[in-house]
């Protein structure tokens, strides 16, 4: 599992407010952040920022590092929903080097957790209650609900800002329990992960696809965000904070095509289904921050159970090897441009995709040489997914944070071929609401 590489933005003013629950804290002198609380607000898309600007915790991506801007980032739409936790340097004497206080509250621990939500076209947002009722809600001037948790600048060290949403439930999700899959991060963790010789709290996500499901969009795809800042300044904008939101999960789309030596001449009709072969069924993403400013475990921040093959028959094993297996999602919108389904990948005839984690042994397809009504010789083709790719010696099998694995098959008779097998960073064009049809346009 790899650094999950995609985000999108929410940055953190420090103004003035009052209303919210949490106690303000005593101002410190000589820094006018400090005691102030701090307000989540739409990014600022042309920004520029330099070589020396210093990179967030553990970040990898140029985008991190601000080579040049933080355009194309998009803005959270409206009514996008997340959980966020601040950490902070709490002990007297403490510098921007000692560890964060993470101890529980019950053991005298400091940190706070808030819900928001975003109220305009640019991602301002607004501290919520967490059931995100708007009934009878009392607010102040900035539209904050007067009863939500605040967050405040502490003192003039770093702050660390620890968020979570689910991209599938951007807009209908709340922590109004802690069942799984609610906006929640610790202490309400679902359990406990030991990674080596290291415990961690995390949230399980179930990857397997019920039968209620009809697209990707219905697919728990959580997003995780973290942000190490201090107040340097007295100013707005001197206090700007961004928080970039990262798929935790992988995305694979399979694109199918009939034989170029016309071996088997296909229509998309007679493409039944394709089948993931061997990936994990839970999927886990860390919710706590470490006290040295990093989340989850040497830069890992999601994990997943592995299969267990001692849990399927004998019988079982002889059809599928590696025991699970996946239906993945047919991509079709229903409109058509040229006899093409706009859905579909052009010069394909039918495109698949479904969000999965863990390890990707094999992709598995169902086809049929004759018609609907008499389908005539069935075909079931398996793929078995190489170790690494040949020409980069990239890890096909296991299965990154953030990241898209297209591949474009070509079938023919008893077998198939690959024409090309790409990894992408998993991006967004557009705000991050999927669509119906569950597609995503890069």
């Amino acid at each position: 599992m790899g650094l999950v590489k995609r985000w999108y933005i929410i940055s953190i003013l420090c103004l003035a407010l009052a209303g919210c629950t949490a106690e303000k804290p005593t101002v410190e002198q000589g820094s006018d952040c400090v005691g102030q609380p701090v307000l989540f607000s739409s990014g600022n898309m042309a920004e520029a920022r330099t070589k020396s600007d210093p990179a967030p915790i553990g970040s990898t991506s140029p985008y991190y590092l601000g080579m040049t801007n933080t355009a194309g980032v998009p803005y959270m739409p409206v009514n996008g929903r997340f959980v966020c936790t601040m950490y902070y340097h709490a002990a007297a004497g403490d510098t921007d080097a000692s560890v964060f206080d993470v101890k529980d509250i019950a053991d005298g621990g400091t940190y706070t957790t808030a819900w928001l939500k975003v109220n305009n076209n640019l991602g301002n947002s607004v501290y919520w209650n967490k059931e995100f009722n708007d009934v009878g809600v009392d607010t102040d001037a900035l539209g904050f609900d007067k009863a939500a948790t605040c967050f405040y600048w502490q003192n003039r060290l770093t702050h660390a800002f620890l968020a979570q949403t689910d991209y599938n439930k951007l807009i209908t999700n709340d922590g109004a329990s802690v069942a799984q899959g609610k906006l929640k991060l610790y202490p309400n963790s679902d359990t406990q992960l030991t990674i080596g010789d290291v415990e961690i709290s995390v949230n399980t996500y179930d990857l397997t696809r019920s039968d209620l499901m009809s697209s990707m969009s219905m697919q728990p795809d959580p997003l995780l965000a973290l942000t190490i800042m201090k107040p340097a300044g007295a100013t707005q904008e001197a206090n700007r904070v961004r928080l970039y939101f990262r798929h935790q999960f992988s995305q694979i789309q399979v694109n199918l095509k009939g034989a170029a030596d016309n071996s088997a001449e296909l229509t998309s009709d007679q493409i039944e289904s394709v089948e993931l072969l061997g990936i994990s069924e839970k999927g886990y993403v860390c919710d706590r921050l470490n006290a040295d400013g990093t989340i989850g475990v040497a830069g890992e921040t999601a994990f997943y159970e592995a299969v267990n093959l001692d849990g399927y028959t004998n019988e079982q094993l002889e059809e599928n090897k590696w025991g699970t297996s996946f239906n993945m999602f047919d991509m079709a919108t229903g409109d058509i441009e040229d006899g093409h389904d706009t859905g579909y990948a052009t010069g394909f005839l039918k495109s698949f995709n479904a969000i999965a984690f863990g390890y990707l042994s094999a992709i598995r397809i169902f086809w049929h040489e004759g018609t609907p009504s008499e389908p005539g010789i069935r075909h079931i083709t398996t793929f078995e997914v190489p170790q690494k790719q040949n020409v980069d010696d990239v890890d096909l099998r296991t299965l990154q944070s953030g990241m898209k694995y297209i591949y474009d098959l070509e079938l023919r008779r008893g077998t198939l071929a690959v024409i090309r097998t790409q990894i992408l960073e998993w991006m967004q064009d557009e705000n991050l609401v999927y669509s119906s049809d569950g597609t995503i346009t890069n």
